[in-house]
C-alpha cells in the first residue's frame, strides 16, 4: 500500500480535516460566486461606484466591530451547534437574496441590508470555526498544517469562484449564484456532523456579563506575547498593505494600459503568490521556521508595495505582487497560529477574535484611507508610503521583540506545551 499520507500537509492525514477541507472548499467557492454576483446586482441597479463601495464595506467592516464580541461568544456558547446555526443562517441570506431577485425586486436598500446581516454573520462565523481547529486536527502541533491548508482553500476559492459567477452571470442570473452559494453551505454543515467531533469543544464558562467579559478580556489578552509583540504588525499590513485590491483598476489605469485582463492578471499574480505561501505553511509541522520569518515577511510586503510603486513593467509588476501576497499571508497567518497556540484554551476565540478585528476589520478602513490619500497625493506615492510605514512597523516589531528576550522565550515556552 502506497505511503499517499507522506504527500499531504499534515493536518490533511487526519479523517475530520479531510471532512472539513472538502466542505469548506464547496462553501468559500459558494461565497465568492456571492459576493461576485451582489457587486454585479448592486451596480447594475443602481451604477453607483458609491454604493459599490458601501457593499463592501458593510460585508468587511463587522470583522473590525463585532471580532472581539464574536471571540468572547465562542468562548462562553458551545462552539460547534453555534457555527451550524450561523452557517444555516447564511444559506438562509443568500435565499433571500435570489428570492429577492426572483421578485424584481430593484430598491438598493433591501440588498445592502442583507449584506449588513452577511457581514454580521462572517464576522461570527470566521471566529467561531476557527475556535474549533484544534478539536478538528485533534493535535495541536496540526494547528499550524490546518491553517495553511485553509489560506490555500480560501485562495482556491478566490480564483475559482469568481470564475464560476462571471459564468453564471453571463448565461442565468445572478439569483442562479445566490442559489449556488445557498447550497453550498449544506456542504459544510454536512462536514462539521460527520466529524463526529466529541463532546469536548465545550465555551469555557466566564462569570459575569458578556461585556464585562469583553472588558476584561482585553486587559489579559494583551499580557500574552503573540498578542502584543506580533499583532501590531499584522495591524499595519491590514490598513496598509491590503488596499491595493480596491485600488487595483486605478493601479491599471495609471500604471499599464487599463484593460480590465491587465487588473485579471495583477490579482492573479497576487493569488498565486498566496498560493504558494499557504501550501508551504500547510507542510509545517511546527513554529520554529514561522517564528524566524515572522520577523522578515513584514519587510518583504513593505519593500514589495513600494517597488511596485514604481515600477511600471507588467511581468515585474505581476512578480513583485507574487511576493507580496506571499509575504502578507505568512505575516498574518503565522501570527493567527502564534496567537491560538499561546494563549491558554480558555482565551482561543478571544485571541481569533482579536485577530479577525486587527486584520480583516482592518482592510476596509485601510481601503478609505488609500483611496482618500491617492486623491490627494497621487496613487504612486499612497502606495509607497503604505509600504515605508509597513517597512517601518516590521522593523519596530522586530526590535520590540529581539530586546524582550524574556517575551520570545515565554512564547517558545508556550507554543512547545
Amino acid at each position: 500500500m502506497a505511503d499517499w499520507h507522506l504527500w499531504l500537509p499534515p493536518a490533511l492525514t487526519k479523517r475530520r480535516f479531510r471532512y472539513y477541507a472538502a466542505g469548506h472548499c464547496v462553501a468559500v467557492i459558494g461565497s465568492w460566486i456571492q459576493q461576485v454576483a451582489l457587486s454585479w446586482l448592486v451596480f447594475r441597479l443602481s451604477g453607483s461606484i458609491v454604493l459599490l463601495g458601501a457593499t463592501g464595506f458593510l460585508l468587511n467592516i463587522f470583522y473590525l466591530l463585532l471580532g472581539p464580541v464574536a471571540g468572547a461568544a465562542s468562548d462562553r456558547f458551545p462552539r460547534l451547534p453555534m457555527l451550524i446555526v450561523i452557517d444555516l443562517a447564511l444559506a438562509g441570506f443568500a435565499a433571500a437574496l435570489a428570492a429577492m431577485v426572483y421578485a424584481g425586486v430593484t430598491s438598493i436598500a433591501p440588498y445592502l441590508v442583507i449584506a449588513a446581516l452577511i457581514g454580521i454573520a462572517n464576522a461570527f462565523e470566521m471566529t467561531v470555526r476557527q475556535t474549533l481547529m484544534r478539536d478538528i486536527v485533534e493535535e495541536r502541533a496540526l494547528v499550524a498544517s490546518a491553517l495553511g491548508v485553509s489560506a490555500m482553500v480560501f485562495n482556491i476559492g478566490r480564483m475559482v469562484g469568481p470564475a464560476i459567477a462571471g459564468l453564471v452571470l453571463a448565461y442565468v442570473s445572478e439569483a442562479a449564484c445566490f442559489i449556488l452559494n445557498a447550497v453550498s453551505y449544506f456542504a459544510i454543515i454536512w462536514a462539521l456532523v460527520a466529524m463526529r467531533l466529541p463532546q469536548q469543544p465545550k465555551a469555557h464558562a466566564a462569570s459575569g456579563s458578556l461585556p464585562q467579559g469583553l472588558a476584561a478580556g482585553m486587559s489579559v489578552l494583551f499580557t500574552f506575547p503573540a498578542v502584543r509583540y506580533l499583532l501590531p504588525t499584522v495591524v499595519a499590513i491590514g490598513l496598509f498593505a491590503t488596499p491595493y485590491v480596491p485600488l487595483m483598476p486605478s493601479i491599471a489605469t495609471h500604471f499599464f494600459d487599463g484593460r480590465s485582463s491587465t487588473v485579471g492578471l495583477l490579482m492573479s499574480a497576487a493569488g498565486v503568490g498566496a498560493l504558494c505561501s499557504a501550501a508551504y505553511l500547510s507542510l509545517q509541522p511546527g513554529y520554529v521556521r514561522q517564528i524566524r520569518m515572522l520577523t522578515i515577511a513584514p519587510l518583504a510586503v513593505g519593500a514589495a508595495l513600494m517597488l511596485f510603486s514604481v515600477v511600471h513593467i507588467l511581468p515585474v509588476a505581476m512578480l513583485l505582487l507574487a511576493v507580496l501576497g506571499a509575504a502578507a499571508l505568512l505575516a498574518v497567518n503565522s501570527t493567527n497560529v502564534m496567537m491560538q497556540q499561546s494563549v491558554p484554551e480558555a482565551w482561543r476565540g478571544r485571541a481569533i477574535g482579536l485577530y479577525s478585528m486587527s486584520f480583516a476589520g482592518t482592510a476596509p478602513l485601510g481601503g478609505l484611507l488609500a483611496g482618500f490619500l491617492a486623491e490627494h497625493i497621487g496613487l504612486a506615492t499612497t502606495l509607497a508610503v503604505n509600504g515605508a510605514i509597513i517597512v517601518v512597523a516590521g522593523l519596530v516589531g522586530r526590535w520590540r521583540l529581539h530586546n524582550h528576550p524574556e517575551a520570545l522565550r515565554t512564547l517558545i515556552r508556550s507554543l512547545s506545551r
